[in-house]
């Protein structure tokens, strides 16, 4: 495979498309508290079921990335660049956020 300005903008897309998912998944209990929405939606719930359902989240995240793109070339190196960012948040990341803010004795798992 060559890697042409077109298949490495695609790639970078990819992985600035799952970093502004992941960064709004943090930040999702400011965003339902500016919906009105806080009673229904917990970012820490959320976290907890990604960290105990690691691969049926990343089989979703891959679902959304080719179903969205499909398997053209430039579509193939967008979803790459999402499952490498989606793997290193769900396999590396959260676990390593989760251990840290065990041994702090911290109970919620979001970044302030």
């Amino acid at each position: 495979m060559t890697l042409t300005p077109s298949t490495k903008g695609s790639f970078l897309a990819g992985v600035g498309l799952w970093l502004m998912f992941w960064a709004s998944v943090w930040k999702a209990d400011d965003i339902a508290e500016a919906m009105r929405i806080e009673r229904w939606f917990n970012s820490t719930r959320c976290i907890r079921w990604i960290g105990q359902h690691k691969s049926t989240t990343l089989l979703g995240t891959e679902l959304v990335n080719y179903g969205t793109r499909g398997l053209d070339p430039l579509g193939v190196s967008f979803s790459l660049g999402g499952t490498l960012v989606n793997a290193v948040f769900i396999y590396l990341l959260l676990p390593c956020l989760e251990s840290l803010l065990r041994r702090r004795g911290t109970a919620n798992a979001t970044l302030e």
